[in-house]
């Protein structure tokens, strides 16, 4: 296996603002020392992150541009009696976006469907033959989550079939002008909202809040029951956990805790989660079997999971999630194999990684992806076949390097791509898939010419291991939810000693250091090896502290995130 060398840096130590936070935020050194790192002060932005609230922390709907008229238009198709339909992406993001307008209208009586395309059928975002199907069925109102800003040809047929149509997106806004007849996106000009930072999930609670404060239909809805849903897709998403989308976070979360959702409950039972939800439960639980639906076979199940009131059957589909998630595991694992086989015939890695199969899985070529950039620190492309004969790629970036700005530098090769700076997709024909291969790693060598070709974990402090309590790691949790934005706390400790190392169920390692009077026990997940982790090595480690449990006794463990043989 090919070892990344992970450099490690410490930031800042602003002793002076650590002191004073602990002394008015009555934080410990420990916690006050990660904060102070992070560029806080002793101040009411600091108390607004400790004790995130709805009510200080949230800007008003109404600054959502565009936001008000959506709402006057879904009102007065809900009072004209007009069906509503709403088309979402089959990620985590837009499943749970989509199934809060469909329960928020369901809660006020007012009729609605849910439109999902099909990955393998439809590809990404929205399609004329939804469109069209939507005109047939006769509503009066489509509603777009988490796509529809690039979707001009069919918000076009939209408006030729007499049919009003809502954007709600968080994508890149290129130079086109959406013909949509409300369009909310925190990208467009003149809006800006929530520093352009929110999720489809997000933008799409605020669209229930506008509606709960600004129109007579709803005015009897409390929008905090839906920041469950709500915090799904701004969690999963990976938009950063500051501002409105921390308070989201945190806040659905805790309502998570006691959800009276029968989806959710059932999601949560097949998760294992027993009693307080936090972010690690979503991001590798909730969020993973949410998401197998739409990768392995059609996310309307989901919506069908996330708003139905029948306890038999939300556990029956999640279930059944369940099932299809080791399935999606399998696969990715499978193909996982063969790309490391292909890039390690190569010898040297290139500045951009190219891979393509028709055997390929499309709907876990992402994951695919993502798993490589971990690996070799490489922009990375992953392409599968689809049942035309066209090959589907999924991109994943590096720090500094812009996928989508790269992808449309590259659009005269494609048929279609978009996306984000960190992430995106495309297709291609196959007559051009070399071409494409060849320019996409010209790019990737002309943009890694100014970027760091190795990946930098940041230690927010240096610690003892006399420091290391389980009070401390306590505290640090406190910060919570994590994610990025608000990365884990990652602490560094220096010149210890390894004094055991052993492989745990051929896939982990769990390493004993020792500081010559104090002792601690660190993980490294999904690596069976590592050159600096040998008996009787002397290293320094970043590593996020947590805690196990188990018996009722509580000890530390540290999740190793860099090592640094001295």
């Amino acid at each position: 296996m090919f070892h990344l060398n992970r450099k490690i840096k410490l930031r800042d130590q602003r002793e002076t603002a650590a002191k004073q936070i602990a002394s008015e935020f009555n934080l410990g050194e420990v916690a006050s020392r990660v904060i102070a790192a992070r560029g806080f002060e002793a101040d009411s932005k600091l108390k607004l992150f400790l004790t995130p609230s709805l009510k200080d922390g949230l800007p008003q709907p109404k600054n959502l541009k565009n936001l008000e008229a959506a709402c006057n238009l879904i009102e007065t198709t809900i009072n004209a009696g007009k069906k509503i339909a709403i088309c979402c992406d089959f990620d985590v993001d837009g499943l749970s976006g989509g199934s809060q307008l469909h329960a928020f209208f369901q809660e006020i009586g007012a009729e609605s469907k849910v439109f999902v395309p099909d990955r393998f059928e439809d590809g990404y975002g929205l399609n004329v033959g939804m469109i069209e199907a939507i005109a047939q069925e006769g509503f009066g109102l489509v509603v777009t989550v988490d796509f529809g800003t690039t979707n001009a040809k069919e918000l076009e047929r939209a408006r030729e079939l007499g049919l009003k149509s809502i954007v709600i997106d968080h994508h890149h806004v290129g130079t086109n002008v959406t013909p949509a007849d409300i369009f909310i996106n925190p990208h467009q000009e003149g809006c800006g909202f929530a520093d352009k930072i929110m999720s489809a999930a997000g933008l799409a609670w605020y669209m229930v809040a506008g509606l709960a404060r600004l129109t007579k239909v709803a005015s009897a809805v409390d929008p905090k029951n839906y920041l469950d849903l709500a915090c799904l897709g701004t969690i999963c998403d990976m938009v950063p956990l500051v501002g409105v989308n921390r308070i989201i976070a945190r806040r659905g979360l805790e309502l998570m805790e006691g959800t009276k959702r029968q989806g959710l409950i059932a999601l949560k039972n097949v998760v294992g989660v027993k009693d307080k939800v936090s972010c690690h439960h979503i991001s590798f639980g909730i969020g993973p079997r949410i998401n197998a639906a739409g990768r392995m076979i059609n996310g309307d199940i989901v919506i069908e999971l996330l708003t139905t009131k029948n306890e038999k059957r939300a556990s029956s589909i999640a279930s059944r999630l369940d099932r299809l998630n080791k399935q999606r595991q399998e696969t990715e694992e499978r193909i996982k194999k063969r790309a490391h086989a292909e890039i390690q015939k190569v010898g040297s890695i290139p500045s951009g990684l190219v891979l393509w199969d028709p055997s390929y899985h499309t709907g876990v070529i992402g994951l695919v992806a993502q798993r490589l950039v971990e690996s070799y620190y490489r922009p990375s492309a992953v392409m599968g076949m689809d049942k035309d004969g066209i090959l589907k790629g999924s991109v994943r970036g590096i720090a500094g390097f812009s996928v989508v700005a790269t992808l449309h530098k590259l659009s005269h090769l494609l048929i279609k791509c978009g996306g984000h700076d960190g992430a995106g997709g495309f297709s291609v024909e196959q007559g051009k898939v070399e071409e494409f291969a060849v320019a996409f790693r010209e790019e990737c060598e002309s943009a890694l010419k100014n970027i760091d070709r190795e990946p930098t974990v940041w230690a927010d402090t240096e610690i003892n291991l006399s420091e290391l309590k389980v009070s401390a790691v306590r505290e640090l949790q406190t910060f919570e939810p994590f994610g990025v934005g608000n990365a884990s706390p990652q602490l560094l400790a220096r010149d210890l000693t390894v004094k055991e190392v052993t492989v745990l169920k051929d896939a982990h390692l769990k390493v004993q250091f020792s500081d010559g009077t104090r002792s601690m026990v660190g993980f490294l997940w999904r690596q069976t090896e590592h050159p600096a982790l040998k008996t009787g090595a002397k290293v320094n480690l970043v590593f996020k502290p947590d805690i196990n449990t188990y018996n009722g006794s509580s000890s530390i463990q540290a999740n190793l995130q860099a090592i640094e043989q001295l």
